[in-house]
């Protein structure tokens, strides 16, 4: 796994999160929701891609897959 003092530091800006919710993931969802609706960060949401002309479905490709690996 590659380490770098930026994964270092946001693994453990997670740790401290998780930690400060007694690592109660529900705790946590809550606290990220009413974050949200605080407007503590700013939240980009972008209007929903329109569909394909040929209907096929769009799926996120694994960048660890080759391209026709099974």
């Amino acid at each position: 796994m590659i380490e770098d003092d930026v994964l270092r530091e946001v693994r453990a800006a997670r740790e401290a999160f998780a930690r400060l919710h007694n690592f109660d993931i529900r705790a946590m969802a809550a606290d990220l929701r009413a974050r949200e609706l605080a407007g503590d960060w700013p939240v980009v949401r972008h209007p929903p891609r329109p569909p394909r002309p040929d209907g096929a479905t769009v799926v996120a490709a694994n960048p660890a897959q080759k391209a026709g690996a099974a």
